[in-house]
């Protein structure tokens, strides 16, 4: 069977991979695109999600793969730094923080003394309750997605690094005006889904969210911690330890800043309103220096489940998106799924991800200190 995935992000090359393992005939199409959502310094990997007993389970078979393709690489993918969730009252009034707690079986409750010495550059006191879960941690998406690339090219995966204009039932129209034609056409295009599959409007909607990277003074002071969340309900706010050339990843997990997939720089009013948060809380980074921001578009799915299914009415034609700002964790799980739907296999998870209405499964509910701000 000859199969064209349309997308180089992470839900794209683990379908390829899959496919091609299976003995399909697989080629990708698309540019790399710094656009992209999975194109980045790190993304968080834990198990840690509350009530949701669908996403911990799978989440931690994800992270059981992670160390498997840790042995895979050349260098480690998944770095197990652990991750800090933060809370400003005790967590025995309940809440969001509370619930990861409750989830996470490896997760140690934490103390106001234990997260000043876990994050010296805190302010003491802010934060009163927490846990770390020591399973946890984050990979460098970009080198991901290059390990990606290369097990596909192993695989005998072909590269067509050209944008796609327009997906027909069993043809693929690029924007050089070259036409592709398969048996089966799988887009992975993240928050551009919906352009190329409009049966998915209402269904998959783009989402920015700012992320803002910082260059403090002292970087040694943020290395060699966990990742990090401020009581994300409240704040938002989210970090990363430094990388080795002493920047900071600071992202805001709430309701967005825009759904136009033109805007890609993130407004000065939101990184001012990010060293307001800071200045409470983190003083040293409220006063570092921006090295730069981006818009990072997640692609919403109704509840945070994803869309891995056939889009009805087209024989031919699949989805594979609605990683609602969470998707990169389960890369090493994700082809097999995907690959089950194209070849129409049994997967435990399949009905869950399938085609649903609009709406259908709850939204995606977030708050967080940028709330308030226009869309």
């Amino acid at each position: 069977m000859r199969v064209i995935v349309i997308g180089r992000g992470v839900f794209g090359l683990a379908a390829a991979a899959s496919l091609a393992e299976s003995g399909q005939q697989v080629v990708v199409v698309g540019p790399r695109d710094p656009a992209c959502s999975s194109e980045d310094i790190s993304r968080i990997v834990r198990d840690d999600y509350g009530d949701d007993e669908f996403h911990h389970r799978w989440a931690g078979e994800a992270i059981e793969a992670w160390h498997r393709w840790n042995g895979e690489s050349a260098s480690p993918l998944f770095h197990e730094a652990g991750f800090l969730n933060l809370s400003h009252e005790p967590m025995d009034r309940g809440g969001f923080v509370a619930a990861g707690f409750r989830r996470s079986g490896l997760a140690r409750r934490t103390d106001a003394v234990a997260i000043t010495d876990s994050l010296p550059f805190l302010v003491p006191g802010q934060f009163v309750d927490g846990y770390l879960n020591p399973a946890a941690g984050w990979v460098d998406a970009s080198a991901v997605l290059r390990h990606m690339e290369r097990v596909c090219e192993e695989r005998g995966v072909g590269i067509v690094p050209e944008r796609v204009a327009q997906v027909g039932d069993g043809w693929v129209g690029l924007a050089d005006d070259g036409l592709l034609r398969a048996d089966r056409i799988v887009v992975a295009a993240g928050a551009w889904t919906s352009r190329l599959v409009p049966e998915c409007e209402g269904l998959l909607v783009p989402n920015g969210q700012p992320v803002v990277y910082l260059r403090p003074s002292v970087p040694a002071r943020f290395a060699d911690v966990p990742v990090w969340a401020l009581d994300l309900t409240t704040t938002g706010i989210y970090g990363f330890p430094a990388t080795a050339d002493g920047i900071v990843k600071v992202g805001h997990h709430g309701p967005g800043i825009s759904r136009r997939l033109e805007r890609t720089r993130v407004p000065d009013a939101v990184v001012e309103r990010f060293r307001s948060i800071l200045r409470q809380v983190a003083p040293e980074l409220a006063a570092a220096r921006v090295h730069r921001t981006r818009v990072c578009f997640y692609c919403d799915a109704p509840g945070g489940r994803f869309v891995i299914d056939r889009v009805p009415g087209r024989s031919s034609v699949l989805v594979a998106a609605g990683g609602s700002g969470h998707g990169f964790k389960f890369a090493p799980v994700l082809g097999d799924l995907i690959a089950s739907v194209v070849l129409d296999r049994e997967h435990q998870r399949r009905e869950a991800c399938a085609w649903r209405a609009p709406g259908t499964g709850g939204d995606v509910a977030r708050a967080g200190a940028l709330s308030d701000l226009p869309r």
